[in-house]
């Protein structure tokens, strides 16, 4: 911070210097032209969103796991040669059946907080420049004002 009071005071101290110049020389014309640059700004703001939700009463792929699971252990104890993979594939069909003949579930309003964004685009003031000219040389000076 103190970085830019030095650099604020530097640039005053030069301005007053050749505001003092142009004044001792009798020469009162000078231009100052302010610099603007645009900014965008993003500023976030929150809506809630609400909605319907519907939840199955079974859930189909435990079904099918369970389902899988307990159709290998039959299809081992049917058959000893190779009736794991059958079986499974049977019960886990069958289970998944199941869970997804228990209905629909129930349906309810879900309501969830959402972050969106909203950009302003603005003119801020950047610095400004002065043109003069003392004894037919042409001069320019940046400085920042302190009344913005």
């Amino acid at each position: 911070m103190w970085k830019y009071k030095v650099k604020g005071f530097v640039i005053g101290v030069l301005v007053v210097a050749s505001m003092q110049v142009l004044a001792a020389q009798n020469i009162r014309s000078g231009v100052v032209k302010d610099h603007y640059h645009d900014v965008v700004v993003i500023e976030p703001y929150y809506v809630e969103v609400c909605g319907e939700q519907t939840s199955m009463a079974g859930d189909v792929a435990v079904g099918a796991l369970w389902g899988a699971i307990l159709g290998a252990v039959a299809g081992d104890a049917i058959d000893d040669n190779g009736g794991r993979l059958p079986g499974a594939v049977i019960g886990g069909m069958i289970g998944a059946k199941h869970e997804e003949n228990k209905g629909n579930g129930t349906t309810q309003i879900v309501c969830q907080t959402e972050q969106r964004k909203t950009k302003t685009a603005k003119r801020e003031y950047s610095h400004s420049t002065i043109y003069f000219t003392v004894q037919g040389q042409p001069y320019e000076l940046d400085f920042i004002r302190n009344d913005r």
